[in-house]
């Protein structure tokens, strides 16, 4: 049993970014969340979050064709919040994480791998194999702030949001075993109402299932 019996490959990709991210140097400093749950105060400055935004599903091929199918869009947001008097050094620092999200994620040959994310220098793939198509936008923006109205600590944030895509299929779990067939078959060179139809019926043991060779 794998995670993703239990959680979706959204929850899945968010964690993979995150627990990417913690383990860089770069962020080794900062405080880090995965939701907007708590605010961010102060004393966690710097600060690292990797966020859920939304997610969009749009079928795969034809709505109304074979089994269920989607293509996610799934927005991931990452927000760097800095404190610094100095707002060109502010906007260096923000720009810097920034960039360093760009290199570590996007470059990285086993997370964005399409087929075997297996790392083999940290023996673990993502979880359950969980494969990322692409990334279709990204969005930045530097905001200015402060947490008080006497400016007492000067804030600079990164706010940086991707659309990861990525597919899903949802074949129907058949529970119903076969147990009859009718056949009705008319054969002859007689009008179709003049010959006598042949009535087949096949039905099916199913208390004799063959075991599955081992």
């Amino acid at each position: 049993m794998g995670i993703t019996d239990t959680q979706s490959f959204s929850l899945v990709i968010r964690d993979v970014f995150f627990d990417a991210l913690t383990g860089d140097p770069f962020f080794e400093n900062y405080s880090k969340r995965k939701n907007k749950m708590l605010s961010v105060q102060h004393q966690l400055l710097p600060y690292l979050g990797v966020y859920i935004i939304d997610e969009t599903m749009l079928p795969d091929g034809d709505a109304n064709a074979g089994m269920i199918r989607f293509s996610h869009t799934l927005r991931i947001g990452f927000s760097v919040v800095v404190a610094n008097n100095d707002q060109v050094v502010a906007e260096q620092q923000i720009d810097a994480a920034w960039w360093r999200i760009m290199n570590r994620l996007w470059l990285d040959q086993y997370i964005m791998n399409l087929f075997d994310t297996m790392n083999p220098h940290t023996g673990q793939p993502n979880p359950d194999n969980t494969v990322i198509e692409g990334i279709t936008r990204g969005v930045r923006r530097h905001v200015f702030g402060s947490t008080a109205l006497n400016n007492e600590t000067p804030l600079a944030e990164l706010q940086y949001d991707v659309s990861v895509f990525f597919r899903t299929t949802w074949p129907p779990i058949i529970t119903d075993d076969l147990e009859e067939i009718d056949v009705t078959t008319v054969v002859g060179d007689e009008p179709h109402d003049q010959r006598p139809p042949i009535k087949s019926k096949y039905l099916f043991d199913i208390s004799r299932k063959r075991e599955p060779r081992r």
